[in-house]
């Protein structure tokens, strides 16, 4: 779970250190992988859940273009 977590945290671009929400998914992640009872990963995988969700919400918008950028690119490329 904190492989995955760090790896989405990556992708969003928020770096834990920063980020108090970031840091405490980590440390959430941690525990769910340590947990050795089914009464241990529940309330953490929820708070899991709503911090990455806190996360999501407030990482910056990675801008993203869609199809007719990607032609209008080509088309640029071609012509310059």
């Amino acid at each position: 779970m904190t492989k995955a977590t760090r790896a989405e945290l990556e992708q969003l671009g928020v770096d834990p250190e920063a980020n108090a929400a970031a840091a405490a998914a980590l440390r959430l992640a941690k525990e769910l992988d340590s947990a050795r009872d089914a009464r241990e990963t529940a309330p953490a995988a929820r708070e899991l859940r709503q911090a990455m969700g806190v996360v999501r919400a407030l990482a910056p918008v990675k801008e993203r273009g869609d199809k007719i950028d990607e032609l209008n690119a080509r088309r640029q490329a071609r012509g310059a």
